[in-house]
């Protein structure tokens, strides 16, 4: 009986595990995605490299293991059709993703708390758009119309 009931209880922590972890990364793109939406943040305009240090921060703060962390595919991706690669430079309402993922190997590797997978998962990954919320530029003539 035990050794039925063992292996039963490892793989519900563990699909246990792999859920709280997707969460995590769902909310870190989120947080990234939420940054990157505001073009500048702190008086500092939001580039690629901003939201990839956010994301990591979020993870790190919220447990993810280092290798997991360093590991982290972290992109932004411009879904319009302005030419824009950060997002400080996107015009209001453009859409975009950020895309986290963890890749196979000693990264997703570092998730688990026993050896082995009962998921058959090798990579967890998350997406979530979003549309930039910077300011339209108004171009104001300082002539006078008479």
């Amino acid at each position: 009986m035990l050794t039925f009931v063992v292996p039963i209880m490892l793989g519900v922590w563990e699909v246990g595990r792999m859920v709280e972890m997707s969460r995590i990364l769902q909310d870190a793109a989120s947080e990234g995605a939420r940054i990157a939406a505001g073009g500048y943040s702190n008086g500092t305009t939001v580039t690629v490299a901003v939201v990839q240090t956010t994301v990591q921060n979020y993870l790190t703060a919220a447990g993810f293991p280092s290798a997991a962390v360093s590991g982290a595919q972290i992109s932004v991706t411009n879904l319009s059709s302005d030419p824009w690669t950060d997002p400080c430079n996107a015009l209001p309402l453009d859409p975009f993703s950020v895309t986290v993922t963890i890749p196979s190997g000693a990264a997703f590797n570092s998730l688990f708390w026993i050896t082995g997978t009962f998921t058959g998962m090798n990579q967890l990954s998350a997406t979530v758009n979003w549309v930039s919320s910077n300011d339209a530029q108004a171009v104001v003539s300082t002539t006078l119309p008479f």
